[in-house]
């Protein structure tokens, strides 16, 4: 994870900062973290005909650039509200995956109790994600025999994050209720990334 004081640097290098004023429906944020296509920070102001964000909300949005400055903007629309019991941490090291398992279990029906299950993907922290929430629903994973399949390949770039903000809102919600239910409790994924660029 990327945090504030490496987000900064640039920015307190150079010996003018102006600080940008939000527009109609846009919010200044400003960035604590980064990763896996995703920041999180918090609402610095906002402009007007904002709805739905105070000041020091905690919030995230999908990460589109290669540096961040010290204070952005953005439209409010592109913009994820961010629970209290959630931490930083936890939406940059799950939300991006936690939306593709998500979709995976969504894909061709929903999976539910009692279903055979197999997860295949080269992202050994979706396929973690994928496996503990296929198990939370009841439903059995299995290496083999008649089953469900449950394929992602980071390659391909389908099934990610919804494109649209209400869908993809209403799924990071879900994202987040798996957190806050322990679904993923056992779940590392910094191991887990680690031991797949080791590999």
């Amino acid at each position: 994870m990327t945090t504030a004081p490496s987000l900064s640097r640039a920015s307190s290098e150079s010996s003018r900062f102006i600080v940008p004023r939000p527009g109609v429906g846009q919010l200044r944020l400003r960035p604590s973290g980064r990763g896996r296509g995703f920041v999180v920070g918090e609402v610095d102001a906002n402009g007007p005909d904002t709805v739905g964000f105070a000041n020091h909300d905690r919030v995230a949005w999908r990460d589109t650039s290669t540096e961040l400055p010290e204070l952005l903007l953005l439209d409010q629309d592109d913009v994820l509200g961010v629970p209290d019991w959630i931490t930083d941490e936890q939406v940059v090291t799950l939300l991006g995956p936690g939306l593709i398992a998500r979709a995976l279990l969504r894909h061709r029906r929903p999976v539910g109790s009692g279903d055979s299950v197999r997860v295949i993907s080269t992202d050994p922290v979706v396929s973690a994600l994928a496996t503990a929430w296929v198990r939370s629903l009841g439903a059995r994973v299995v290496e083999q025999g008649p089953a469900l399949v449950l394929e992602y390949d980071p390659q391909s770039r389908r099934r990610g994050a919804p494109a649209s903000h209400g869908k993809l809102a209403q799924a990071a919600v879900d994202v987040f209720q798996a957190i806050r239910s322990g679904v993923f409790a056992d779940i590392d994924p910094m191991r887990r990334a680690g031991s797949a660029t080791a590999a």
